[in-house]
């Protein structure tokens, strides 16, 4: 579109002072600046002739937020500009012409406005100063690399069978992304926006004009804000304090779970759990994809297939699987059929202009489509959630609600929906159709048992899917270019405020050969959702499927995943306090490295693990890139100073891990189930050095936790010199649980500590000792878990 066609804001004719902000006239066009906590600033634009939306109306951020800003919000006035100023933070509204930026106590100048807003048609867009040597990051499910520096995306959910690299755009719409910029003093510092608007969007990072970040909307009030560093961390905090962030899940679902398009008739379903278990390996999850239905009709079983599922779902979960069902938007049009029968009767359906229901061909047939923007639609439909978890389903996998149909892709862009009794079309209910059946079936399982925690998987997603769901990355390849592109998937999806992710393992379209299945198991391993899933009509791709060597090696990480989970459930602790995810760039922790700018080939779990997969064909080494400090293999306790890259063995049954020096680090002993025994004893590993670390406690499935049922304990290890260990030990909360002590391992020492004091008190001998037996485990000094203070010492 010709530039000088769109209209751009002219100098300040009047500034008029609002609570927390101000609103300012430029000719016919106003702009509203507000800040609404510290850090936390909202930008709006009403071109001429249009009046802001008030209250501002949005699905991505959550009810009640943003609070009232816990500073004063203080607005001073110059010739030149208006400045708003909320703690160390100042939102600057400069006059002429109208421009925004923003500013640290420092001077420190981000987001600063070039062309400033234009607009034009019902378009609207926003130009920023592209400051040289930043590097962009977010925007979600995006098939290109990490840095999306001179990259430009588009925002519009999209079912893409099989998409790409740099396809664009497929399943998800975050449209929310983090710059890194270099300040005068020679610091990177991070600062974020978020443009909350559900049309169809589009964002450009100094590509197509090297001088601009731009970023526009195709219809709807142009309404953005500006979540201010310095670090990744505070920009995250900020952001999902606004759109929400993942409550705890239930433990059961950070298992492993097995899925295929489709497992049936009940018999293959009891068959597969039967030789997990016959096999010895752990299995959490089942999925039943849509071949469980009766003719694919949503919220049905298929009477011939599954004569009797609710004895089927108890029975499994006696052997401690759970089981997740695919459930679909369209609803098949069939008379006799209730659920089509009572949507028409509730007027649930989307409508085109003239009231006649939309009707489009899916699985079933023709279908058609709730209108969850409606409340009492989602009220209904949710109903049919809480009807299967009566019989023993326990989660929920959304498909096909971008949404998805046989013909022409998507729904029309006309067609009618309620938005809370507001109106609107499809233009502006597409991206957010996938996030509000997420939020009808949450909202619905939440009301059925307030102490039960839901769980829930979507394919399509907006802003704010993190309240109520995980999500996976869609229908990918057995290939090796789509296994490189799991992980800039998972780490920009977490960089979006979305914690809880994975791809289908192995791939979803074809056949993976043994040795990609293999390594892509063991990325899995370290994925938050770790899930195989396969099409219809590719081969079997269980860990038994490629021989006795791979099935070995499925085995030893799914193993590996079960020992980690105390981690992982601690890292989603931390993610629903703070919203940094547990899969994260090393550019998070080490924004100041060069090195890392760019690096998508391997990452943190939290911030003491480093993880190298190996995604390249053939390799039986790798090159591993180790941040400054002392970093431990995880495999053998070997020390690495880094600061440097280091070539490490990779043979197929390894997988590079690094362990940042002054972890305790909380292994699980291996479970076939998470919950199949009580944990009395958890394994310690204490990497030495200076640190601190985290272990959170809870029953893993209730809310009690809320209430103060949970226990936290911080870990603080210092190396008091190359012979002495101290741990000290904090514990918040009230929760006990079954664990009663800790085993103490140092990697690398073969011998046990000679001196052990417990709490200021010399243990005796005994308490040096070797595992129950367990020869595969190294010896280990157990200690009570309540224990507050421990020395180990070597002569």
């Amino acid at each position: 579109m010709p530039r000088q066609l769109i209209s751009y804001l002219p100098s300040t004719t009047a500034v008029r002072e609002d609570p927390g902000g101000i609103e300012a006239e430029a000719g016919e066009a106003r702009v509203r600046l507000h800040a609404l906590a510290e850090g936390l600033f909202r930008v709006r634009f009403a071109p001429p002739g249009a009046a802001f939306d008030d209250p501002p109306f949005s699905y991505a951020v959550r009810p009640g937020a943003p609070a009232a800003p816990e500073h004063p919000v203080t607005i001073t006035r110059t010739t030149d500009e208006v400045r708003v100023r909320c703690g160390t933070y100042t939102g600057v509204l400069a006059r002429d012409p109208l421009r925004i930026r923003f500013e640290d106590a420092d001077g420190h100048v981000f987001a600063a406005d070039d062309f400033g807003i234009g607009w034009q048609d019902g378009h609207t867009w926003v130009w920023k100063r592209h400051v040289e040597g930043t590097h962009y990051y977010g925007l979600g499910e995006k098939t290109a690399p990490l840095d999306r520096t001179h990259r430009a995306f588009e925002n519009w959910n999209t079912d893409f069978f099989g998409y790409q690299r740099l396809q664009d755009p497929i399943y998800k719409s975050l449209p929310f992304f983090i710059a890194l910029q270099p300040c005068a003093d020679g610091r990177r510092r991070a600062y974020g926006i978020f443009l909350d608007n559900s049309h169809r969007s589009r964002f450009d990072f100094a590509g197509e004009a090297r001088r601009c970040v731009s970023f526009g909307t195709e219809g709807g009030e142009m309404r953005y804000y500006v979540c201010l560093g310095p670090s990744f961390a505070d920009v995250l905090r900020r952001y999902t304090a606004l759109t929400g962030r993942m409550p705890l899940p239930p433990r059961w679902a950070l298992g492993y779970h097995q899925s295929r398009w489709s497992y049936h008739p009940e018999h293959e379903v009891r068959s597969l759990v039967r030789q997990f278990r016959d096999r010895r390996i752990p299995l959490d999850v089942l999925h039943l994809d849509i071949h469980y239905m009766d003719g694919y009709r949503v919220f049905t079983w298929d009477p011939e297939r599954f004569p009797d599922p609710e004895r089927l779902l108890h029975d499994l979960a006696h052997e401690g699987v759970k089981t997740i069902v695919i459930v679909d938007p369209g609803v098949k049009v069939d008379p006799g059929y209730a659920v089509y029968e009572e949507g028409r009767r509730r007027e649930a359906f989307v409508t085109y202009p003239d009231g006649t229901p939309y009707t489009a061909p899916v699985w079933p047939g023709d279908c058609h489509f709730p209108d969850f923007t409606r409340p009492a639609t989602r009220d209904w439909f949710g109903g049919y959630y809480r009807t299967f978890a009566d019989t023993g389903v326990a989660g929920f996998w959304n498909d096909m609600n971008e949404p998805a149909v046989f013909e022409g892709n998507t729904a029309p862009a006309l067609l009618v929906h309620d938005f809370e009794g507001l109106g609107g079309t499809h233009r502006e209910a597409h991206n957010v159709y996938g996030l509000l059946m997420a939020r009808a079936a949450y909202e619905a399982l939440d009301a059925r048992d307030p102490d039960v925690r839901p769980f829930l998987i979507t394919r399509a997603a907006f802003a704010g899917i993190q309240r109520y769901a995980s999500v996976w990355t869609g229908d990918n390849v057995a290939d090796w270019s789509h296994l490189q592109m799991v992980l800039p998937m998972l780490l920009s999806l977490g960089l979006s405020g979305v914690p809880f992710a994975g791809s289908d393992v192995g791939g979803f379209i074809g056949a993976p050969s043994p040795e990609l299945y293999a390594r892509w198991i063991q990325l899995g391993a370290f994925s938050p959702l770790f899930r195989t899933h396969s099409a219809y009509d590719a081969p079997r791709q269980e860990p038994w499927s490629y021989g006795p060597e791979v099935e070995a090696i499925a085995r030893r990480y799914i193993e590996l995943r079960y020992r980690l989970i105390p981690l992982f459930y601690t890292l989603f602790e931390e993610h629903a306090r703070t919203g940094l995810p547990p899969l994260r760039p090393l550019v998070l922790h080490y924004p100041q490295d060069d090195a890392v700018l760019a690096l998508d080939d391997q990452f943190l779990l939290g911030e003491a693990l480093l993880v190298a997969p190996v995604l390249h064909p053939g390799r039986t080494a790798r090159k591993v890139y180790l941040p400054a400090g002392r970093w431990y293999d995880f495999w053998t306790g070997a020390a690495f100073e880094g600061g440097r890259t280091v070539l490490v063995s990779a043979e197929l049954d390894h997988l590079p891990i690094f362990v940042r020096a002054g972890t305790v680090l909380p292994l699980a002993p291996v479970r076939q189930h998470v919950d199949e025994q009580p944990v009395e004893e958890l394994e310690l590993r204490l990497y030495p050095g200076t640190g601190t670390s985290a272990l959170y406690r809870d029953d893993g499935r209730s809310q009690a936790y809320r209430q103060g049922d949970f226990q936290h304990t911080v870990f603080s290890m210092t190396e008091i010199d190359a012979q002495r260990l101290r741990v000290r030990c904090t514990h918040t909360g009230s929760y006990t649980g079954d664990l009663r002590r800790f085993r103490l391992v140092v990697p690398g020492r073969t011998l046990r500590p000679d001196r052990v004091r417990i709490d200021g008190v010399e243990a005796p001998e005994q308490n040096a000792d070797t595992a129950e037996g367990q020869a595969e485990e190294p010896e280990g000094v157990r200690v009570p878990a309540h224990v507050g203070e421990i020395t180990l010492g070597w002569d």
